[in-house]
């Protein structure tokens, strides 16, 4: 395990390009196959911190059937994810996403959008999201 964990993350840090470099970490506590968060994202607002997750899939995922046609609906095996976090009182919102049909945020991109008007904060209900908020917030926060 620790060996694919390693390999991934090599793999990761020469298959995602961007304008700014990702910085990405492993992060603890994630549910899904591979979960990285970007160090270098982290942008602070206030007590509102955004930052950058990318999930990888050991297999294809889909978001349901289309009901027309029973096809599969936004076939993908990564999607990165932005975050807003509330760190005054350890909530999170999701911000935007993109989904692609490769790992690694590689690939065609499947579905591409972002919440519009305020985001709304939920408390962090699932294991990614409480290591989210953990990762992005600093040490005097209610999160911790």
């Amino acid at each position: 395990m620790i060996v694919r964990s390693i390999f991934a993350s090599a793999l990761l840090a020469t298959s995602i390009s961007a304008n700014a470099t990702p910085q990405w970490s492993v992060l603890a506590g994630s549910n899904a196959d591979f979960t990285y968060l970007d160090n270098g994202s982290l942008a602070q607002q206030g007590n509102v911190v955004e930052v950058d997750v990318l999930r990888n899939y050991n297999e294809t995922i889909t978001l349901g059937n289309d009901p027309g046609t029973g096809a599969p609906m936004y076939v993908h095996r990564s999607v990165k994810l932005t975050y807003k976090v509330d760190c005054g009182n350890g909530t999170i919102a999701m911000s935007a996403w993109k989904m692609f049909d490769e790992s690694f945020a590689n690939g065609k991109v499947v579905w591409a959008d972002k919440n519009w008007g305020k985001p709304v904060f939920t408390a962090a209900n699932d294991d990614e999201k409480l290591a989210v908020v953990r990762s992005s917030c600093p040490t005097n926060t209610a999160a911790r």
